[in-house]
């Protein structure tokens, strides 16, 4: 029942669905019975008063009670000119007393306790004074309140399930362009990226699917269970509970799904629309270096150049910089412990007709078991932190496809890693 009270006026519930009506109706124990029913006949709304005596709360006499005495035989002809605190018997002498910051749902359940007056009017604590409460009222409230929360849990499972509907039709695209691309040897090189894309995104596609499931059959039993009146504050903190849990769990899983379906459609792109132009080598590694400074900051690291003026490419700049982003980032994630500052070294020189670039860290290395599987999808030491294993499985095939060149790997544990990329400085298709 968070909120501000007036006198008599409504109390707008913290949730701001429905109204509450608290009464200001007090009288001294020694006003005639006659004046409380005139009250209650002025006041239709009114669920009770509170009967004070020396300025102690006697009781509260609700209007159902006043009216079953004064109905009696006799009864009205008995009480009607007599104080009302010889109805004392009809009042209610311990009346359930509540702060005005109680929630609704509490109470309703404090209401509810009260076997033998459950739906008797109860007092309100305001900074005003007592204020009287109809629990009919508290409860239709209540009523409202569950039916709002269990339509926006419902409105969850809808969109968590047409995500997983949309997750299951992006999957089916990748396989039918794995079909398409396993048939031109141009694209054979995608066929096994798409399919361990398919594989991969079943784990997070199955785990969304399994939670979205297990929060509609929970949603059932808590609309069963608040269509019965079997209702608890428990049984609503529990549901609570596990609409958070499930959420959080769809979130990780989809976000998780979609950095792969990502990650396949860059490599697409490259594959299929770069575009080449001419350019001078030093100046483009100086503005690369200029987009990848905030990352390397970020990790407490320095990245340096070497390359001489005068080197010309006409080439693809677009899957270039992303092969030397990949590397530099492959550094930052990989080369150092977190915490533990290092330097990225970027160098190039030309050879040729070719063009040699490398990208140098001097952190932990490379295991020597580990050392064949660096460039296989999917493969990655970070499966817990983040790491998809798609980085250096995208340099490849980059390098290898798109740039015509070919890529190789040094590395010495607590020495350092080098990759070398060589590849012609004028790549025609």
């Amino acid at each position: 029942m968070d909120a501000q009270t007036q006198p008599g006026g409504p109390l707008q519930t913290s949730q701001t669905v429905g109204e509450l009506s608290l009464w200001d109706a007090t009288f001294d124990a020694g006003v005639r019975t006659g004046d409380i029913e005139q009250r209650f006949i002025a006041e239709r709304g009114l669920p009770a008063c509170v009967i004070d005596r020396c300025g102690k709360t006697l009781g509260l006499l609700s209007r159902r009670g006043l009216m079953a005495e004064l109905s009696k035989p006799m009864g009205r002809d008995i009480y009607i000119k007599r104080p009302v605190e010889q109805l004392e018997a009809a009042m209610d002498l311990h009346p359930l007393m509540l702060p005005a910051a109680t929630p609704v749902a509490t109470a309703v359940e404090a209401a509810l306790s009260r076997t033998e007056r459950q739906y008797e009017p109860i007092l309100v604590e305001t900074p005003g004074g007592l204020r009287v409460l109809e629990v009919d009222l508290l409860m239709r409230v209540q009523s409202r309140l569950l039916e709002a929360a269990l339509t926006a849990k419902d409105e969850l499972i809808e969109e968590v399930q047409r995500t997983a509907n949309d997750l299951r039709d992006a999957l089916e695209d990748l396989r039918q362009a794995r079909d398409r691309l396993v048939q031109s040897e141009k694209m054979a090189s995608l066929g096994q990226l798409v399919a361990g894309v398919a594989h991969e995104i079943n784990t997070p596609i199955g785990v969304s699917l399994t939670a979205a499931t297990h929060l509609g059959e929970r949603t059932g039993e808590f609309r069963q269970a608040f269509t019965e009146n079997r209702m608890k504050r428990s049984d609503l903190q529990a549901y609570v509970d596990l609409a958070n849990e499930s959420a959080e769990l769809l979130r990780y899983n989809i976000q998780r799904a979609a950095q792969l379906i990502q990650s396949f459609k860059q490599v697409a792109v490259d594959q299929t629309s770069e575009q080449s132009r001419s350019f001078e080598l030093r100046e483009f590694l100086e503005q690369l270096m200029a987009s990848l400074s905030p990352e390397v900051r970020k990790a407490g690291h320095t990245l340096t150049l070497d390359c001489p003026e005068g080197i010309q490419l006409d080439t693809f700049p677009g899957p270039l910089a992303q092969v030397l982003s990949n590397l530099v980032s492959n550094a930052i994630g990989h080369a150092y412990d977190r915490g533990r500052g290092g330097t990225i070294a970027l160098a190039a020189q030309q050879a040729g007709s070719d063009v040699i670039l490398t990208v140098t860290d001097f952190g932990r290395g490379i295991p020597p078991e580990i050392m064949p599987k660096i460039y296989d999808p999917f493969f990655t030491t970070k499966r817990g932190s983040g790491g998809t294993g798609l980085g250096l499985n995208i340099v490849f095939n980059i390098v290898t496809d798109t740039l015509r060149g070919r890529i190789e790997c040094q590395s010495s544990v607590g020495v350092g890693t080098c990759f070398t990329v060589r590849m012609p400085r004028y790549t025609t298709r």
